[in-house]
């Protein structure tokens, strides 16, 4: 199942569309999917991981604290932004 997480991930990265529905399916798996989006993080855009941290918001899982945290050093200021707000 983790491979399966692992190209929703990437397909975060999608600009055709493809984002919104990979969003919507790890949205539905829940927490199992949390270790796979945090490891795949870091080789997103600024755009996908905005979307990450929608995925994150919506599963409220405490493992996602540290992928968040991370990205409050994010050179993309709605990034920072946005999971600083998804941490509070």
């Amino acid at each position: 199942m983790t491979s399966k997480i692992e190209a929703l991930v990437q397909q975060l990265d999608d600009t055709t569309g493809a984002s919104n529905d990979a969003r919507a399916k790890l949205i539905y798996m829940g927490s199992d999917a949390t270790p796979a989006i945090t490891a795949g993080l870091p080789s997103l855009d600024g755009f996908s991981q905005l979307t990450t941290i929608e995925v994150f918001e919506q599963l409220a899982d405490a493992q996602r604290g540290p992928a968040l945290i991370g990205l409050l050093d994010s050179e993309h200021p709605a990034v920072r932004e946005w999971s600083a707000i998804a941490l509070g």
